[in-house]
């Protein structure tokens, strides 16, 4: 009887030897692939993959047993699982080692364990995002370049188009205007005593010929580029009103009250300079005309805005502005204003004089 017991001990106590050394193996790896292709082991127990090889899936030898792996370098859980299989997508390039056990009898075996480097894509680099940042830059530098390379072609072709057709007003039509007065004043002396009542006619065209000549001249000398500085345009005003105003007696009192630096800081259009010029030159013949004045006084400020603003005003008879009284002249500083950003305010009394003001908006 006790060697029955004894000899059952000792089966069971092999038994239990066996079972723990066979728990003390680690489970063999069968398959390993990479994006479906099949890979090898090195000699030193290692694989390899490149940046491309996004898939990667381990399968090892089953068993009627539980399984738990872990990836060192991914993270430092570990799986459990009771399949045979263990996948892993879009590992960033580094060093890593794989191990998997196998649990019988609520005993853990060795683990299985090979090691995994994985090269680095292009966009791991630490270049990487330096260089597109610096391709960025020299994309958008290159941009900018080419911009403002067609805006100065751009800009010298319009410089020499202006430069052109003013040439061909000077030219051409201001030299026809001039030939058609010089031929008036020619016809005047030759038939003007023998048909006087021609002579209302050859007037009314010498007249109109020598306003289209010296329109003509003030379109050429607007599209002129060497006269797109707004100081160039103060000085022109300033010379019309006083070769305006002088023959008649009347004083003027031109003030520019802008620094030069505020003179450069405005930015106003070829239009706009324009229709500047020609609204003050409308309002000096205005005053001449009708207001009977002794005084005129221009101002030409700057607002707290950076608006450029002309005051012109007189101390002229005036007129009742509320009666909504509007001549030619006061048509045309409104439609002028509109046309170039521009406001204008008119005010008058009867005995007071006029007043008008003009503010620039630049464009």
């Amino acid at each position: 009887m006790s060697k029955t017991i004894m000899s059952r001990w000792a089966w069971g106590v092999l038994l239990l030897l066996v079972q723990a050394s066979v728990a003390q193996v680690g489970p063999s790896i069968t398959s390993i692939s990479a994006n479906g292709i099949k890979k090898t082991l090195s000699p030193s127990n290692s694989l390899q993959l490149n940046a491309l090889d996004d898939e990667l899936m381990i399968e090892w030898k089953p068993c009627a047993c539980r399984y738990r792996y872990r990836l060192e370098g991914l993270n430092a859980d570990t799986v459990s699982l009771a399949y045979p299989i263990a996948m892993f997508t879009n590992l960033e390039g580094g060093d890593y080692t794989f191990w998997v056990q196998t649990q019988q009898n609520n005993v853990w075996s060795k683990p299985t364990r090979f090691f995994l480097q994985v090269e680095k894509s292009i966009t791991e680099e630490w270049w990487f995002w330096p260089a597109v940042a610096v391709y960025i830059l020299l994309l958008l530098g290159a941009a900018i370049y080419f911009f403002l390379l067609y805006n100065f072609r751009q800009k010298l072709k319009l410089h020499s188009l202006r430069n052109r057709i003013a040439a061909d007003l000077h030219d051409e039509v201001g030299a026809t205007l001039s030939s058609i007065v010089i031929a008036t004043r020619l016809v005047e002396k030759k038939v003007g005593a023998q048909t006087p009542d021609v002579l209302p006619i050859l007037q009314q065209i010498k007249t109109d010929s020598e306003e289209s000549i010296q329109s003509i001249r003030d379109t050429v000398w607007t599209l002129n580029p060497n006269n797109d500085s707004v100081h160039q345009l103060f000085e022109k005003m300033r010379s019309l009103a006083f070769q305006l105003l002088t023959p008649q007696e009347i004083a003027l009192d031109f003030a520019i009250q802008l620094t030069p630096e505020q003179i450069n800081q405005l930015k106003i259009s070829m239009e706009q300079r324009q229709n500047v010029y020609l609204i003050f030159k409308e309002a000096l013949n205005n005053i001449l005309k009708h207001a009977e004045a002794s005084k005129v006084s221009v101002n030409l400020s700057m607002t707290n805005e950076g608006e450029l603003r002309m005051l012109i005003g007189d101390n002229g008879r005036g007129f009742d502005a509320t009666q909504g009284y509007e001549g030619n002249g006061l048509k045309n500083f409104k439609k002028r204003a509109l046309d170039s950003f521009m406001k204008t305010t008119l005010t008058s009394k009867i005995g007071e004089g006029t007043r008008l003001e003009v503010i620039v908006v630049p464009v």
